[in-house]
């Protein structure tokens, strides 16, 4: 099962700083997040790599990283038609 839980917000380096997203579903071959900007990604395993593999570089994200989310997360437009 994945270490992260649905809710979470969770971070991961790179050579600009961090990007940090909150997780919305997870389950046994998934982890479904979002962005600041509502954009959503689904992580998937496969036969090559598992969703541990994928998310290894992965980890929490710090109180800092989760205030500057929810400061700039704008949900997207819902269009019904």
């Amino acid at each position: 099962m994945s270490r992260f839980t649905e809710g979470q917000y969770v971070s991961w380096d790179h050579r600009d700083g961090a990007t940090t997203v909150q997780i919305t579903a997870v389950d046994r071959f998934h982890i479904t997040y979002r962005s600041a900007d509502d954009h959503r990604e689904i992580v998937n395993s496969t036969v090559f790599r598992s969703l541990s593999e994928k998310t290894a570089d992965w980890r929490p994200a710090t109180e800092e990283e989760a205030a500057a989310f929810k400061a700039r997360y704008r949900p997207g437009p819902e269009n019904w038609d």
